[in-house]
Formats: structure tokens, sequence, C-alpha cells
């Protein structure tokens, strides 16, 4: 069975200027999808610029991009989707039900829409009553699997079998689990069993042993939503995308050039919209929260990367670091350092 791959949607990283240069050098027509991070409609039913410059399709043309929204309200839903059909041309939509962030949750939005099955429910059922959208928009959900526990999670999988939706997107975790705690494989198989609509299986495939077990304990699954495993391991699509994942022979020099390539690609493009060194060095030094897991001998020169303050020192701390560091595929990965 082939395996369909989608990149995550995650705030910070993945917008057009990443999602391109993935393309250009990893990607390559690999990545079936990719999810732009969160747009969150306002009062004044127009978007931001940011959002604007991220969904724009002159810097989507050679990707086939998602746009995610992040709402409680139908109506905000709709008229968004219609927008974004309409001005930009976009017919798949994904809802965002999985943020975990205190401040989405506060406002039951992201996963915060899970504490409520019943307003969820009623959520689905105006979105697809309206006529726009059954005959223009194919509407996914990602979502988490409850909010402090799984409990309800039969009770959620009921409301989203009610609705024709292009896929449901999982990602088994409680709210509160953050990225923490280990994935409620349990509540994912009963998903499995139950949904009547497509399942992705997204969360904690950083490695090929990550995948590979994957794919033993659900060989139902075909598609897998990887976020944090491609921004460290950006090669790791080699291997999900192979015959053979679990023989494939990775070259580790070929992918360690191509990363060098992909990060030049995000500097060039984030600093030609980014003013001054501040705001650009630090949405960069957000790849380094990732990439550094996958390379052996390399602590001195993150430590030169993290210090950077302006950009010629952050330029030269890269070229040191691509110089000296050797990448390695890990086992496994857990993630923990923040900048």
């Amino acid at each position: 069975m082939s395996n369909t791959i989608y990149m995550a949607p995650m705030e910070g990283l993945t917008d057009f200027t990443y999602r391109n240069a993935y393309e250009k050098t990893f990607g390559k027509g690999r990545i079936t999808k990719y999810f732009t991070p969160f747009i969150s409609p306002n009062k004044s039913e127009n978007f931001l610029a940011r959002e604007i410059r991220d969904i724009d399709r002159g810097h989507n043309k050679d990707t086939y991009t998602v746009a995610q929204v992040m709402t409680n309200e139908a109506k905000d839903f709709i008229w968004t989707a219609k927008m974004l059909y309409e001005k930009y041309g976009y017919s798949e939509i994904n809802l965002n039900a999985g943020c975990p962030s205190g401040t989405v949750v506060s406002k039951d939005k992201g996963s915060g829409m899970l504490r409520d099955v019943e307003k969820l429910d009623r959520f689905l059922e105006a979105v697809f009553e309206d006529a726009f959208i059954r005959e223009n928009i194919k509407v996914s959900v990602k979502t988490r699997i409850g909010v402090e526990d799984d409990d309800s999670f039969p009770q959620i999988m009921e409301v989203y079998n009610s609705y024709p939706l292009e896929e449901l997107i999982v990602h088994p975790r409680v709210r509160t689990d953050y990225y923490r705690n280990e994935l409620h494989l349990d509540a994912f198989r009963y998903a499995v069993d139950n949904s009547r609509n497509k399942l992705v299986l997204n969360g904690d495939i950083f490695t090929r042993k990550n995948f590979l077990e994957m794919k033993e304990m659900f060989p139902e699954v075909d598609t897998f939503m990887l976020g944090r495993g491609l921004i460290a391991d950006p090669g790791l699509i080699n291997v999900l995308t192979d015959d053979n994942p679990a023989g494939m022979v990775r070259d580790l020099n070929a992918d360690k050039k191509l990363m060098k390539e992909l990060h030049d690609l995000v500097y060039a493009a984030r600093t030609a919209i980014m003013p001054g060194d501040t705001h650009a060095i630090h949405r960069m030094k957000e790849m380094w929260c990732y990439m550094e897991y996958v390379f052996d001998d390399c602590k001195k020169e993150i430590k030169a990367i993290k210090k950077s303050q302006r950009m010629a020192d952050y330029r030269a701390a890269v070229d040191v670091f691509f110089n000296r560091a050797v990448l390695a595929e890990r086992k496994n990965i857990i993630f923990s350092k923040k900048f």
C-alpha cells in the first residue's frame, strides 16, 4: 500500500516561504497536501495582511494547499470559505478543532470546540446546510480526541460521522496533553473501526521507526500528516514515500546539502518580507528548535546560532554549522528544547 503524506500547519513555521522551499528541495510532488497555519475570521470580514500573503495563489502555485480556518461560529466559517473560494481559488477548507493553546481554548475554539459536543454538531450542521458550501467546498476537520480525557470521543466521532467530511485528521491526544504524554492509540483504533469518513493520522511520526510502528498498528491507514517530524528531518519524506520504507537506504550527505538549500531559500524569502534583523532571526531560529535534533557533534555550533542577534552573525553561524555538523538518522526523537 502506497502512503499519502501531508504537511501539517505549524504557526510561525510552515508559511508559504517554508512550504515552497520544502517543495522545491524535498517535496518534489510527494507531499499531497500542504496546510496553511490557521486563518482566524474577524469582525471586519477581511483577512489580515499576513494571511493574504500566505494564501495568495501566486505564493502557492507550485503546491496543493489547503486553507485552515479556526472559528467556533458557523457563519464565520461560511463567509471565510466563500471568500477563500471566490477571491483566492480555494475549494478545500480545513476546520481547526485541535489547537491546544490556552488563549484559543478559552474562547472555545480549536480543541475547545470539543468541550460541547452538541454545539460542535450544530456548527457542522449549519456549515453543511449552506448551499454554497455543499456545491463548492470540500470540508475537512483536524481534531483532537477530547479536552481533558477521551471519554467523550465516541460522541465526538458520532458527530463527525453525521457529515460528509472530505477527511478527518485525528491527532490522538486530548487538549491537556498539549504535545506531551503518549498518543491515545486506543482512541485512534476506535476511530479506524468506526469512522465513516476517510481518516488521516497525525502525531509523533518523527522517525522511520515511528512510521513503521504506526503502519504495523494501523495497516488500514494510508494517509499521514507530519509537522515536527518533517521540520526536524526534511529528508524523512524519502522513507515515507518509498515502496520499502523499512529497507530504504538514505543518502544523508545529499539530505544535508538539501537541508542547507532549504534553509537558504526560506531565509531569502523571509528576509525579503520581514523588516529588520530581530523578527527575521527569530523566525529562522524556530526551525532550529527542531532541526538540531538530527545532527551529531553540533552543540557548539547550535549555541552560536541561538546567540546570534544580527543577520551577519546568524549567517556565519549557519555556514559553520553545515560545514561541521553530521546529519544522522535517529530511531527516536523527544523534542524538549525551545530557544
